[in-house]
Order: structure tokens, then C-alpha cells, then sequence
């Protein structure tokens, strides 16, 4: 019998080993699809066509003729079977939508449900060529399937290039209609991924805009219940985001939107104050409802308590429990607790865990949530771990120093120069920026060099990365660079001094 023991012991210990939910896995490790590291032909089109490129005309006309042809004859099921991936596939469904008929518009929409590939940004490009043929065709039935799209897409890029087709639906208001249901959220989730786009330059500002984006801010602005709605929540503080920036805009874009964008300008300056007293209630409604909240919602309502700079600590008068879903989201929101007790908490709980297999790849997070926290015990975890072996651990622990005095200058300092010359380029970058927001001067100069640069990719991620490290020093040199004359940088400068406005203002004024 003790052989029959040991096996069932053994199998006992070898599926829990299988099933353990960490990163090392014992024994067997479940498989990981391994990440492109080249950018595929479709996603360089698509590029090209974003930056104002054009199709094959010829091509497309071609096409559209061979297609109808097979429609007429009814032969559906061989004009999708024509329908096949690669650079080709644009010109096939622009095609199919210049055709203009019903079935055109179900044969389009039945690609919705296709995998065409495994590269999830191809296949939201493939995603986007569908959703603006169906828009052009007007074929309203296929909008919840493109919503569903839009959230698979969620965080890419070439998502929020999706978001912006389903944005720019002729129809897309009346998801609206009832914001708690699935395709109501799915909506304002879309509609805050463009907001966000917009802002970021991904998205040309004029084309949201010519379509009624303002408007649609506007109306959920004045018509949103007041409910513990965080999706609800981050699209009302996007509306307020893009009122900020609407009056720049305007002197930016083409001036035969002008009476266009004041017209919706004007929406959302009678909407402000409303829209200004219902933000400043959302965090306390929001944090109310956590607790009875599903996992997807509670992950949504602490991303938005950190946008809204909410303190949490209320909700976790402990370090939040690490099995929890949201746990990352929770620490991260942990930077903006008002609570004495939270930097030495965050800062024990990295120094015990730096030397722990099972949850070092954590620590990031604690050492991110610290630069909110001053304090010699953050200041002496952060100096020991920038010197870790782990990467990203070097790289956390250096992007959250220099946000206060340091309690040992020539420490934090000596610490800075090093990591200057660090073999991994986000760390230095991090180090760079750090004693930059302590104002050495080199650091500074480096930076301005990197905004006055003729390089226009150079230039741009210098004014992105000037608004994401908080770099206020700089703050003189944006504003030089949001008169200029070239349209995307003066777009990318105004952004850059609205984020540095806001974070020394915060989100709500």
C-alpha cells in the first residue's frame, strides 16, 4: 500500500506544481506564444495609410467589379473565400464596400468573427479595414460586433485606431442609451480610448471632431447619472481633458472646421461646471462600491481612483491581498494615500520581497507606488534597489527617485551618475530624467538638446517623455515649442504642458 501512497502523492504534487498560478512554474511551465519582433507588412501599410497614404485606386476599382459580378450571381460564399489575409486584404474590403449593397454589408460584417491571424496587431488592422467599410456602407446591425472588436483590441495602438472607426459610426450614439449594459460600456470604453488618442497624437483631432465628438462629450456630460460608474467616470474626465485643449486645437486645425469645433466648444463650456461637480463626487462613489463590485469592475474603479487621484486606504488598511486580480492596480493607487503609515509599509514590504524567488517580479510595483512616499526608509529601499540584478527592478527604483528632496544628496546623486551609464537603456533614460527633476544641470541640457532636435521621432518621444516624468523644469521649453509652426509638434508640446498642468493642479479644477 505505501507504493500506492507515494503515486498518489506524487500526482497530487506534480498537478499542483502545473497548476501554480506564478510566473516559475515546477516542472512543467504551460507554454508562452512567443512575441514578433518584427513589424509585419500589413502593420507597415497600415502605418503608411495613417500617415496619409493612399490605395491602389485601379486596384480597388478592379476589385470592386470582379465582386459585384459575384454578387449578382449570388455567389457569396466565393467572394469570401477571396477575402484572405495579407496587404491585400485592405484594397479586397474597400472594394467590397464600394459595391454598396446589403449583402456586401453582411459578407463584411461576417469578418468580424474570423481570426485571419495570430498577430493581435495585424488582426485589429484587419478589424479596422471591416469597421470602415461597414461605417461606409452604414450598416448599423454590425455595431455591437464591432464593440466587441474594439475591447479585443484594447491597449494596442492599432486599437485605438479601431475605437476611432467605431467612434465615427452613424449610429454610434445610440449605444449610449444604456450605459450599464454590456454594449454601453463597451462604448464609453471606446469613447475614452479615442479621447485618449486624440491627446496622444495617435488619432488626428479633426477627424473625431468633424464626426461630432465633442457633441457626444457634451451630451454624457449633462445627462450622466450620478453612478459608481467607473467607466461612466474616466469618459466624463476625458470630456474635461478635451475641453482644456479644445481652444488650442481650434488655432491648429483646418479653419473650415472653425465654426465646427467652436460650436462644440461652446457644448462643452456650458457642460463644465456641471461636469466639474460630478467628477468631484465620482471617487467617494466609486470607492462606496468596490467592496459588492465584480473583479472586472473593481479593476476598472481603481484605475479610475488613480486618474482621479483618489486615496484609497480606506479600502485596504492592509497591503492589499496578492491573489487579488487588481493587486498591481491597487499598489499603484497606493501613491496617492494621504496615510503616514503607507510609505514605511510599501518600503518593508519591498526590502522583504527583493530577496524573494516567489515574489521579487512585484516588487516594481511597490517601488513605483513609492515615489509618492517621502521618506529615508523608500529613499534606502530605492538606492538599494537600483542596484538589483533584476531589470525592471533597476528601472522602478531609479524612475521613482528625484520626486522630493533627497534625505541623503550625495547619495541619491552619486546613485543617479551611475545608473547614467546603466547597460539598459530604460534605466538610464529613468536616471536621466531623475536628475533632471533634482535640476542638474547636464541632465537638463540633454533633454532640451533632445526638444530642440530637427529630428521630428527624436523630438516627439523628448516631449512625451518632458509630460510622463513630470520634468517642470522644462515647462518654459514647451511652451516655446506649442507656438511653433509645425502642426504635430506644436499639438504634442500644448499636450505635454496640459499633462504637467494637470499634474501640478491635479485632474479636477
Amino acid at each position: 500500500m505505501l507504493w500506492v501512497f507515494i503515486t498518489v502523492a506524487a500526482v497530487g504534487l506534480f498537478w499542483l506544481g502545473y497548476r501554480n498560478p506564478y510566473r516559475r512554474r515546477w516542472l512543467l511551465p504551460r507554454p508562452v506564444t512567443p512575441r514578433s519582433t518584427t513589424t509585419s507588412a500589413v502593420d507597415r501599410q497600415h502605418r503608411h495609410l495613417l500617415a496619409g497614404g493612399r490605395l491602389g485606386e485601379t486596384a480597388v476599382v478592379a476589385t470592386a467589379e470582379h465582386f459585384k459580378e459575384l454578387l449578382g450571381a449570388g455567389r457569396i460564399i466565393d467572394v469570401e473565400r477571396e477575402l484572405k489575409p495579407g496587404v491585400e486584404f485592405a484594397v479586397q474590403v474597400r472594394a467590397l464596400a464600394s459595391v454598396g449593397t446589403p449583402e456586401a454589408g453582411r459578407v463584411l460584417e461576417r469578418q468580424l468573427s474570423r481570426k485571419l491571424t495570430h498577430d493581435p496587431v495585424e488582426q485589429t488592422w484587419y478589424w479596422a479595414d471591416v469597421v470602415a467599410g461597414l461605417r461606409q456602407l452604414q450598416f448599423a446591425p454590425a455595431l455591437p460586433a464591432v464593440l466587441r472588436c474594439v475591447d479585443a483590441a484594447s491597449g494596442l495602438p492599432s486599437g485605438t485606431v479601431l475605437a476611432a472607426e467605431a467612434v465615427a459610426f452613424p449610429t454610434f450614439s445610440t449605444t449610449l442609451e444604456n450605459l450599464g449594459s454590456p454594449t454601453g460600456r463597451s462604448a464609453l470604453r471606446a469613447i475614452a480610448a479615442v479621447c485618449r488618442g486624440c491627446r496622444e497624437g495617435i488619432i488626428d483631432p479633426e477627424c473625431l471632431l468633424r464626426v461630432g465628438l465633442g457633441d457626444l462629450l457634451a451630451t454624457l456630460s449633462e445627462t450622466a447619472p450620478e453612478d459608481a460608474n467607473p467607466w461612466v467616470t474616466v469618459t466624463i474626465l476625458e470630456a474635461e481633458r478635451i475641453f482644456r485643449r479644445l481652444g488650442h486645437w481650434t488655432q491648429l486645425l483646418d479653419e473650415s472646421m472653425q465654426e465646427l469645433i467652436e460650436r462644440q466648444g461652446v457644448r462643452l463650456f456650458v457642460s463644465s461646471i456641471h461636469r466639474a461637480d460630478w467628477l468631484r463626487g465620482a471617487a467617494d462613489r466609486l470607492l462606496a462600491r468596490f467592496p459588492i463590485a465584480s473583479t472586472d469592475e473593481q479593476t476598472a474603479i481603481l484605475r479610475c481612483a488613480f486618474e482621479l487621484r483618489a486615496d484609497v486606504t480606506r479600502l485596504f488598511p492592509h497591503l492589499p491581498d496578492t491573489r487579488s486580480e487588481w493587486w498591481a492596480d491597487a499598489i499603484r493607487c497606493l501613491m496617492w494615500s494621504k496615510s503616514p503609515s503607507a510609505g514605511p509599509v510599501l518600503a518593508a514590504q519591498a526590502s522583504r520581497w527583493l530577496g524573494s524567488r516567489r515574489n521579487r517580479q512585484r516588487v516594481p510595483h511597490l517601488l513605483a507606488a513609492l515615489r509618492g512616499h517621502a521618506g529615508p526608509d523608500a529613499e534606502a529601499v530605492l538606492l538599494r534597489s537600483a542596484f538589483g540584478t533584476e531589470p525592471e527592478t533597476r528601472r522602478a527604483a531609479t524612475a521613482s527617485l528625484g520626486w522630493w528632496p533627497p534625505y541623503d544628496p550625495a547619495a541619491v546623486m552619486r546613485t543617479l551618475r551611475v545608473l547614467r551609464t546603466d547597460r539598459d537603456t530604460e534605466t538610464r533614460q529613468a536616471a536621466i530624467s531623475a536628475l533632471a527633476r533634482l535640476g542638474e544641470r547636464s541632465a537638463l541640457g540633454e533633454l532640451r538638446a533632445g526638444l530642440t532636435t530637427d529630428e521630428p521621432t527624436i523630438q516627439a518621444a523628448t516631449i512625451a517623455r518632458v509630460a510622463a516624468d513630470e520634468l517642470s523644469w522644462l515647462w518654459p521649453d514647451l511652451q516655446e515649442l506649442a507656438e511653433s509652426g509645425d502642426r504635430q509638434t506644436a499639438l504634442a508640446a500644448y499636450e505635454a504642458v496640459e499633462q504637467l498642468r494637470e499634474h501640478v493642479l491635479g485632474p479636477i479644477r
